[in-house]
């Protein structure tokens, strides 16, 4: 049926684009003989049918969110865990401590077949501060030098003559230190807390022999951490009786845990330092010479 009258919207087209539109409106609307069924669904329904070319989540995927969830947690806690050890630890250890005491070794109980009586003097060899090295003294000659990692019955040595080291200072590294004994445990030597750690067996200072001190470098206390910062001719300060013996770095090098032979005995009076680094892999090891000692008077 042709047009009444011409629509508002053709007065804004050009003749062209209103001839196609008077065409268009002329035809017939097309009448389709199939329907789309129309169904009433549930919220889930909906999404299961929008979904259906999709994977959707079963029991599988939930329990994984679980396990995902449950893995998350474990692994806060677990670095909660290592940031007391690495930092907790020793804040709570200063907070109880504020003022740890430098001191000697306290006493022991007797051993069973040992007496303090019948154990004699042990007097340390005392080398003049302006003496050159290499020196040699009679003990050098007679000193046993066999393996000390070979284990021996510990000694009751009287607190006024006790010729084990029980203090370290390091100048140059701001470094002042109780150091106390350690021993061989399940195949490994202990390493001390908040403390230096004499090697039970190693040689004794002032005397003919290897002194190895051992100590954590990165947690409960920390003592070597800035022991890398040593260098050749820096001093260190060993007490122990009545006495304080004055060594210098020689060199400073890195191990691999294995290599035991830096702990063995010298000929020379020697002290020896040892550290874990890169990452545990690998022991810092600070060798220093005797060059002195002096009394301090009883400690």
């Amino acid at each position: 049926m042709p047009l009444s009258r011409t629509p508002p919207q053709l007065n804004t087209l050009d003749a062209a684009e209103a001839t196609i539109l008077q065409e268009l409106l002329r035809q017939p609307v097309p009448r389709s003989t199939r329907r789309t069924p129309v169904a009433l669904r549930s919220v889930q329904q909906q999404r299961q049918f929008a979904l259906r070319g999709y994977r959707l989540r079963n029991w599988l995927d939930t329990a994984l969110a679980h396990i995902e969830r449950l893995f998350l947690a474990l692994l806060l806690l677990t670095g909660l865990a290592a940031s007391f050890e690495w930092y907790g630890r020793d804040w709570l250890y200063y907070r109880l401590n504020p003022n740890p005491p430098v001191a000697a070794y306290a006493p022991r109980a007797p051993h069973a077949d040992l007496r303090a009586s019948a154990l004699p003097a042990v007097a340390p060899t005392v080398v003049a501060l302006e003496a050159a090295l290499p020196y040699e003294t009679a003990a050098m000659h007679t000193a046993d030098y066999a393996d000390y990692i070979a284990p021996r019955p510990p000694l009751l040595i009287p607190a006024e003559s006790d010729p084990r080291p029980y203090r370290l200072h390091i100048p140059s590294i701001q470094l002042d230190s109780s150091v106390i004994e350690v021993f061989i445990e399940h195949g490994a030597w202990q390493v001390a807390d908040y403390a230096v750690g004499y090697h039970h067996g190693s040689g004794l200072p002032g005397d003919a022999g290897n002194v190895v001190l051992a100590g954590h470098a990165g947690l409960r206390g920390a003592v070597f951490r800035d022991l890398g910062r040593l260098r050749a001719g820096d001093s260190i300060a060993v007490y122990a009786g009545n006495w304080v013996f004055e060594y210098h770095v020689r060199e400073l090098h890195h191990v691999w845990p294995h290599q035991t032979d830096v702990m063995r005995a010298t000929e020379r009076p020697t002290l020896t330092l040892i550290t874990c680094t890169a990452w545990d892999r690998q022991r810092l090891v600070v060798i220093a010479d005797l060059v002195g000692s002096r009394a301090v008077g009883p400690q």
